[in-house]
């Protein structure tokens, strides 16, 4: 007899920070408090990317963004990522469950979560990281209850 599942997490378990940063197979891009704001911007130019952690050696201790940028620079006239750089940063452990980092996201109303451990940032996740991978789980579960479904009505293969 099998054994009866309890909840959809058992069934299909949701993904983690590091399983979705491992992933990405992208290098971490930062930068230090002492680069130019038009050097940052630039980074984010070249890689394609909205948001920087500053790392300190290997340390954290902020992330710019473009709007960070933006807003330091034409309206502040602020130069260096020292002086625009958010120093308040949420981050989570690779361990954490994807529901668990979009509830963080949500409820402190930032786009970027940097996942680190032991002091070591890993990587960054954005909203769209987080949603395309519930979509993914979403899109799996329905197949596999649509199997299962079919399986119930139809145990045994016609012999027509």
């Amino acid at each position: 007899m099998r054994a009866r599942l309890r909840s959809l997490e058992q069934l299909m378990p949701f993904a983690t920070a590091g399983e979705l940063i491992a992933h990405k197979h992208q290098p971490l891009v930062s930068v230090s408090p002492g680069t130019t704001a038009l050097a940052a911007l630039r980074e984010i130019e070249e890689n394609d990317i909205a948001f920087l952690p500053v790392l300190e050696g290997e340390m954290l201790v902020g992330v710019v963004s473009e709007r960070d940028i933006a807003r330091g620079v034409i309206l502040q006239h602020r130069t260096s990522v020292r002086e625009i750089m958010t120093t308040c940063v949420h981050t989570v452990a690779p361990e954490t469950k994807v529901p668990e980092c979009v509830m963080l996201m949500h409820s402190s109303r930032i786009r970027h979560l940097p996942v680190a451990s032991g002091g070591t940032v890993h990587g960054v996740l954005s909203v769209r990281d987080l949603m395309g991978s519930l979509i993914e789980r979403h899109e799996r579960l329905l197949r596999r209850l649509h199997d299962e479904r079919v399986t119930l009505l139809f145990p045994y293969p016609s012999s027509y």
